[in-house]
């Protein structure tokens, strides 16, 4: 039998219900009061700050202060050892900036020239320390003359015999390093003429000691060029050999116009006329 003083009627099942959601939010928001909600998320501790953004890098060319021509040679010498010829040359004259300027060459990721090193992936084109050089010349000196500046680099290094730097403490051999004057820009050449002059074979640790102490001359020379340039000093001395203007005077613009350039001809095609 259903005991009828025990069932509830809809309308006093809700009335009840409604009395007893109210209580919940009432009783939560008296623990909240006394402090015994959840409290919020902390931020997590011992994290570093977020790194603030580099300032923005000034217009081109940037700014340049007289350099250490010793120690650029210095470090393209150590240079070498890290990464050859291409990240020699920059690296050494980067740093320098680095020393004397600050920003922006703070920011300046000089492993990026690495790829260079013996004339691009070893390929033997352009010589790298000159790569890293005339990179550098670029980003310093004015649009309008940079390419002169450059190219008194460029003639300067066909012409001279190498290597001219002593380190202190040889890295690869301390036995003597002979000269050789290569007559062009690139590594295939710089190297072979070397090895025939020397007797030593191109994977050899000497022709490795040449090519560092060759990286020191070039970062040099590039900064002494840069000196002048910022001082106003700079003249140019590099005059195009007898041997290049005669074949260009036919090959060059003003004749059959096949082909471009200011190497010497003739080490590569000594019987073209014949």
């Amino acid at each position: 039998m259903i005991d009828e003083k025990r069932v509830l009627t809809r309308e006093e099942f809700l009335k009840k219900a409604g009395k007893v959601a109210a209580g919940a939010v009432v009783g939560g928001s008296l623990l909240g009061l006394v402090g015994c909600s959840k409290p919020a998320a902390e931020p997590p501790k011992n994290e570093p700050p977020a790194p603030a953004a580099p300032p923005e890098p000034p217009a081109w060319p940037w700014p340049y202060k007289t350099l250490d021509v010793n120690a650029a040679a210095k470090g393209g010498y150590d240079g070498y050892m890290v990464s050859d010829c291409s990240y020699g040359a920059f690296h050494a004259l980067i740093s320098e900036l680095r020393k004397e300027v600050g920003f922006p060459y703070d920011y300046m990721p000089t492993d990026m020239f690495r790829f260079g090193g013996g004339g691009v992936a070893g390929w033997s084109t352009l010589c790298g320390a000159l790569i890293g050089a005339c990179a550098v010349m670029q980003l310093v000196v004015d649009e309008k003359d940079a390419a002169k500046v450059i190219n008194e680099l460029m003639g300067w290094y066909t012409e001279t015999a190498f290597p001219v730097f002593k380190p202190e403490q040889p890295k690869k051999s301390d036995k003597e390093i002979v000269q050789s004057v290569c007559g062009s820009p690139l590594c295939h050449v710089s190297v072979t003429k070397w090895c025939e002059v020397s007797g030593y074979k191109a994977t050899s640790a000497e022709r490795s000691e040449r090519c560092g102490r060759l990286t020191a001359d070039v970062a040099k020379k590039a900064a002494e060029l840069l000196n002048d340039y910022h001082a106003g000093k700079f003249a140019a001395k590099y005059v195009t050999p007898a041997s290049i203007t005669g074949c260009m005077s036919c090959h060059g613009k003003d004749g059959m116009d096949n082909t471009r350039g200011k190497m010497d001809c003739v080490q590569c095609h000594p019987t073209a006329h014949k």
